[in-house]
């Protein structure tokens, strides 16, 4: 067998192994990195326009994949605001007013005034569970190959997009790239992950930047700046009545 041969049959061998896992079973693994993993983290979050700019500091605990507090910390005038996710429930605590006001379960409007939804990152879905998905092939971002899924809703999901393609790498089932479409096939928003580091052992993005189509000069990054995958937390801490203590 010539090296040539050789070569074309590793390469065959290797894209038949690939092809063998069902999407499903790569967006299981890709969620599993982070999404409805119990952790704590403090990110900043820097929203950028043509005009200016401002950054956000931020706690986020979550619990599985219905549980999420987000607690705004800097800066001053945003500085204790509270949202939290319980099951089907989503609360928002204004502190200027010290209420608590319920939210509609699917959100769409911008968070806090950045690029991210508070559907993306309150009320954020399993891709397996709301979205059928097809495997397209292999493809390169940013110099790694990754898996090319698409997503089309469930017909009884409750969710904002109309398609959804994502790219997961091969090596570590991380997702580097992920586009949003509305229901007439328009690209609207682009999630990219990149800066990829290691926290408590696993290997992550550390910055996922989120940018409108076709806005120049827009978009959010949000930064981790640590991560805790095993958070303790108390009885009662994701219910509303902690919504105005938590720190």
């Amino acid at each position: 067998m010539t090296t040539k041969v050789f070569k074309t049959f590793i390469l065959l061998c290797f894209s038949v192994t690939l092809f063998a896992q069902s999407p499903s079973s790569i967006l299981q693994k890709a969620e599993a990195k982070l999404s409805g993993a119990d952790l704590a983290a403090e990110v900043s979050i820097r929203t950028v326009r043509p005009r200016w700019e401002r950054t956000m500091k931020a706690k986020i605990w979550n619990q599985g994949l219905d549980k999420t507090m987000i607690l705004i910390t800097g800066p001053a005038r945003e500085k204790g605001t509270v949202f939290l996710r319980n099951g089907e429930d989503v609360w928002h605590f204004v502190p200027g007013i010290k209420k608590i006001v319920a939210l509609p379960a699917a959100m769409v409007q911008s968070w806090m005034g950045t690029d991210f939804t508070n559907d993306a990152l309150i009320n954020a879905g399993s891709l397996v569970e709301d979205y059928t998905p097809t495997l397209l092939g292999i493809t390169s971002v940013n110099g790694t190959n990754c898996f090319k899924i698409a997503l089309t809703p469930k017909a009884d999901a409750a969710v904002v997009w109309g398609e959804v393609i994502t790219f997961v790498s091969v090596d570590e089932f991380l997702q580097l790239r992920t586009e949003f479409y509305d229901e007439d096939e328009y690209l609207i928003t682009t999630l990219e992950a990149t800066e990829i580091k290691s926290f408590g052992g696993r290997t992550l993005p550390s910055v996922l930047r989120i940018t409108p189509a076709e806005e120049d000069g827009k978009f959010t990054e949000m930064t981790y700046k640590a991560l805790n995958f095993n958070p303790t937390f108390e009885e009662g801490f994701f219910e509303r009545s902690n919504m105005k203590r938590v720190e």
